[in-house]
């Protein structure tokens, strides 16, 4: 079982899981709307590399939950969460493109087609 505390850290960092990857979506799609273009527009760049930091930065204190609570994993750690809170921690445990979270285990399942790709592999680069 996790400890009330725990539960409240770990929706915490879940939550800013999820806002991160609606404002990367979001950046993306505008990435898209740019086209071949959006490589070099840096508030495009900017955008998505800070929806990339920010979902990195939240993934991180949901690992470090994860070893702070005991949880052997993160999967049972999501699991208890799910199970026992109503709490979906998928966006917490997927890798993302370009950064490396340990314990990240589940793909991101973006869509990095086209140029929503191309900018992210160049914001990744450049500014992470």
């Amino acid at each position: 079982m996790l400890s009330d505390d725990f539960v409240e850290t770990f929706r915490s960092a879940v939550c800013d899981c999820n806002e991160a990857r609606q404002q990367l979506e979001s950046a993306l799609d505008d990435a898209s709307a740019h086209g071949n273009e959006a490589t070099a527009d840096s508030s495009v760049l900017k955008a998505v590399a800070e929806a990339l930091a920010d979902w990195r930065d939240a993934q991180q204190r949901f690992m470090g939950a994860v070893e702070a609570s005991g949880a052997p994993d993160p999967a049972t750690a999501a699991l208890l969460l799910k199970t026992n809170h109503g709490i979906d921690a998928a966006n917490a445990r997927c890798g993302l493109p370009g950064t490396d979270v340990e314990g990240a285990d589940q793909p991101s399942g973006l869509d990095l087609s086209g140029a929503r790709g191309s900018v992210l592999t160049t914001a990744a680069t450049d500014y992470l």
